[in-house]
Formats: C-alpha cells, sequence, structure tokens
C-alpha cells in the first residue's frame, strides 16, 4: 500500500491482513486486529461510507470511553480498543503497520547508519516474538545515541553502553531491563562477529538481574480430577472438551499449540505427537499416552465434523471452522471448571503448571521437566518449585536464635 494512497474501505480491510502477516503478527493476535478492523469499517459501511470519516472514529472512540466509564469494560480492554483503532487508522494514512511508540523511541528517526545496522540485525533468523522486542530495544538504543549526539558507533564504548543502562533502570522494572540487557548484549554479539565494533563487551552485559516475579497459584490434582469427571463425554462438546482437558492435564500443552494442533501431527502407529510450539518456535515431541490417546481418538471419530481442514479442533456450529485462537481453548477450560463448581476463569495454563509441580513435587530434576514441556531454557521451569511446599518445608530455618517473646507466635 502506498503511502498516502487513499484506498476503499473493503480493499483496506485485505491489505491490512496482507500487511499484518507480513509484519510477523501471530494468528490469534491477527485475527484480533481485523475483527476490530472489521467491526469499524462495518460501521462506516451501515452510513453508506466508502473511505474513513473523522467524525465515525471520533464518535466509536467516545462510545469506547463512555463504556469504561460506565463500567462495562477495564481500563486495560479500554487500552486495547484504542489501540487497535489507532493501528488501524495509521495504517489507513501510513501504510504501515508499525505505530509510533514514544516509549520505544520509534518516533524519531534514526540516522541512516543507525537504520543500515538496525535492519541488518533484525533481519537475523529470529522468531517473531524475539523479533518485537529487539525493534523495540534496538531503536530505543539508538535513539538514545542520536540524543546523545552520535550519528553512528565510531565513538561508542563501554561508559555510553553503561549510561544507556543506568538511564533505562530509572524508567524500568526490572523484568524490562533484564530484556534490555539481554537484547543489547545479543545486538553487540552481532556487530562484533559482523565487523562493525571492535568488542562485544560480554563481560559489560555479563551482570545477573533479580526479576520480578509471581507465585501463580495452581489447580490441585483432585480439582482437576472433579472438572474431568464432570464432562459429559456422551455429547460432541463434551468429547471435544474431555480431550482439550486431557492434552492439557497429561502432556502440559499450552493452549495456543492446543487450538494449532493438526492430525499431521500425531504419529499413531510409534505412539507421539510432534509439536512446533507457536510461543518458542521449538519442536517438541511428547509420547502419545492411551489416556490422551482414547480421549482424541473418541472426539475425531464420535464427534469431530467431516471437514477438509488439517486442524484437530474444530468449532460447535456452522460453519464447522478450525478453532484459531487460543481463548476458545482457556473458555472450554472455564466452562468444565464452572460445571464443577471451580472459578479459574480461562486459565488454561493452570494445567501445564499443576503438571510442572506435580513433577518436581515428586522429585523430577528440573532439567528433564523442561525438556518434556518444551522449554530451552531451565529459567522457564523455576517458578514452579516455590510451588512444591512439600520440599520447601525442608529448607525452612529454625528459630534458634531469634525466637520470638511475644505476640501470636508465642505459646
Amino acid at each position: 500500500m502506498q503511502k498516502g494512497k487513499r484506498i476503499r474501505l473493503p480493499e483496506l480491510m485485505a491489505e491490512y491482513e496482507t500487511a499484518l502477516t507480513k509484519c510477523g503478527f501471530g494468528y490469534a493476535t491477527r485475527l484480533r486486529l481485523l475483527q476490530r478492523a472489521a467491526m469499524i469499517i462495518s460501521i462506516h459501511e451501515r452510513r453508506g461510507k466508502e473511505f474513513f470519516d473523522g467524525e465515525i472514529i471520533v464518535e466509536y472512540i467516545r462510545d469506547i470511553n463512555d463504556r469504561f466509564y460506565n463500567g462495562e469494560i477495564t481500563k486495560k480492554h479500554s487500552k486495547v480498543l484504542h489501540r487497535e483503532t489507532e493501528r488501524l487508522l495509521w495504517f489507513a494514512e501510513s501504510g504501515e503497520i508499525k505505530m509510533p511508540n514514544p516509549q520505544q523511541g520509534a518516533r524519531q528517526t534514526l540516522t541512516s547508519e543507525f537504520e543500515r545496522i538496525a535492519e541488518g540485525y533484525l533481519s537475523l533468523d529470529m522468531h517473531p516474538n524475539t523479533r518485537n522486542d529487539a525493534r523495540w530495544i534496538t531503536y530505543k538504543y539508538f535513539s538514545w545515541l542520536s540524543d546523545q549526539g552520535h550519528e553512528d558507533l565510531k565513538r561508542v564504548g563501554s561508559l555510553d553502553i553503561q549510561r544507556f543502562m543506568l538511564d533505562c533502570s530509572k524508567k524500568m522494572s526490572m523484568n524490562s531491563i533484564h530484556d534490555v540487557r539481554l537484547h543489547l548484549a545479543k545486538l553487540y554479539v552481532y556487530l562484533y562477529e559482523s565487523g562493525q565494533s571492535e568488542s562485544s563487551y560480554q563481560a559489560l552485559f555479563s551482570f545477573r538481574i533479580k526479576r520480578e516475579s509471581k507465585i501463580r497459584s495452581v489447580i490441585t490434582r483432585d480439582e482437576i480430577a472433579k472438572a474431568l469427571e464432570n464432562i459429559n463425554r456422551s455429547s460432541i462438546a463434551g468429547k471435544r472438551a474431555y480431550a482439550v482437558m486431557m492434552l492439557g492435564v497429561v502432556l502440559g500443552l499450552r493452549a495456543c499449540d492446543v487450538a494449532n494442533l493438526k492430525l499431521d501431527d500425531i504419529d499413531w502407529i510409534n505412539g507421539e505427537i510432534k509439536i512446533l510450539q507457536q510461543k518458542t518456535a521449538v519442536t517438541v515431541i511428547l509420547p502419545l499416552t492411551k489416556d490422551v490417546g482414547e480421549a482424541l481418538t473418541d472426539y475425531i471419530l464420535n464427534a469431530r465434523p467431516n471437514v477438509e481442514t488439517n486442524h484437530i479442533f474444530i468449532k460447535l456450529t456452522a460453519p464447522f471452522e478450525q478453532i484459531k485462537s487460543a481463548v476458545t481453548i482457556g473458555e472450554i477450560f472455564r466452562d468444565c471448571c464452572k460445571a464443577a463448581g471451580l472459578d479459574y476463569g480461562k486459565q488454561y495454563h493452570m494445567l501445564r503448571r499443576s503438571l510442572a509441580t506435580s513433577m518436581v513435587t515428586n522429585g523430577v530434576s528440573i532439567y528433564n521437566i523442561a525438556q518434556e514441556l518444551g522449554d530451552e531454557n531451565i529459567d522457564s521451569v523455576k517458578p514452579y518449585i516455590a510451588l512444591d511446599s512439600i520440599h520447601l518445608k525442608l529448607c525452612a530455618l529454625p528459630f534458634y536464635g531469634i525466637a520470638p517473646i511475644g505476640g501470636a507466635f508465642c505459646g
């Protein structure tokens, strides 16, 4: 799409979808953005408009604000709706998907040299999610260097890197600082190996950052059993729900991978499930256990509509299409829990967390757990240790020397 070119709304929708795909947006994100775009375009079409109308957009945004102030939507949801609307308008005006963002330094135009370096670095083979983070930090760093008077990297050294990190530490959370350090280190490895920097400064980036972490709740095995028992497995919806739940309970699959599971992913002869994980882009091969295999077989043979798509899980109503979003998997989990009198919302990931916690409690090494769950980094598994109350009790220190002399802890 050419910048500044005025385009009719139906044609804009098709070009918007193409641009989102080229920019590496995940399927669920693309679907959400396209649904928002379709809603806005539908309002215009009902009023006989072929192009975007400023008054209609102002009215639409005012309606979002009214829904927020009336308590119909949360503040977070309101911000998402604003952002999705702004992205569509930005694309209609500029032909670009990436929106200016002052927090990411994207409002500033990089020098031609910094732009060249950024394009070279971001063209490396990366997962789309990783590339988005790398782009954010690379642009922010180069924009900061420009503000300091640098047009290239010729006079940039360790002191500049330290000053940039210090400046970030005043404005960001520890989790964000961790990401900045991580991606700056990768950027300088690229610069050093490509001959654009005299050093990779790896010693400078070797310090560890204590990331903020939450101890999240976990659904117990008894509660899982209760949820499974309350599924009506004689119905079509129940057969699908049971298969979806078993993939999370037994194999710990993520909701996005369950939604994307295909018939070709299952090797019935060798008893394996081979999945290219959407989050990590890492392929993992898992055993097709008897209980999971029976649940899938029952759904595929006795409940799944006879459709052409290779995806396993299909919507219950016509048109019978594949389940395209992890949110739908979360809704299936929510309904199963609700039928059992449990209130865990759409947190299908709790099944993965419960499986990992159970493995930790039974003495399985975190390295083996990481391998089973398809996590390349054991740091992704370590939070599950915090839920292992049995073994954590063995690490508790006595009160010798610091025994309380009064209060609720004294007998």
